[in-house]
């Protein structure tokens, strides 16, 4: 290990490493993408390595009922990174990502809503058939008077 430090220019100094700018030139001529991997259980994980990325990897190499705490309460979290470190899902106790209590209150709001444009258009409905009905009895009230006039006069 020495001897390929020495080679390819030492610690000591600050000489460009040559080993290291032979396989970068070596590189861009053949067109060589070095993508960084990691094993997970023996599955190969290619690409950036992020946080997120490995700790679900690992959590998922688990059986069903035998993965820890950490990993039930933290991948589905939204920020798992926070929430290993912490130890909990920042954003909600029990790794949701909507609170019960805001849940029902939006489907009681919507509902109410709802309620609300449904009310509004039964009376709107009921006022226009109203306002039929009386046109139509308005038409044929003249005709009851012309029958009343009618029979008085025989």
């Amino acid at each position: 290990v020495q001897q390929c430090i020495d080679d390819s220019g030492g610690l000591d100094e600050d000489k460009p490493n040559t080993i290291l700018d032979a396989e970068l030139t070596a590189r861009e001529n053949v067109g060589v993408v070095i993508v960084p991997a990691a094993y997970v259980n023996r599955a190969s994980i290619r690409g950036a390595l992020e946080f997120v990325t490995m700790f679900r990897a690992v959590c998922s190499g688990f059986a069903a009922g035998t993965e820890p705490k950490i990993c039930k309460s933290c991948v589905p979290c939204a920020d798992t990174k926070t929430c290993v470190q912490s130890g909990h899902c920042i954003g909600s106790g029990n790794g949701e990502s909507v609170s019960k209590t805001a849940f029902l209150g939006s489907v009681i709001a919507l509902s109410g809503i709802f309620g609300l444009i449904g009310l509004i258009q039964y009376r709107r409905t009921q006022r226009k058939i109203r306002e039929q009905v009386r046109g139509i009895v308005a038409e044929y009230m003249p005709l009851d008077k012309n029958l009343d006039f009618d029979t008085e006069l025989s």
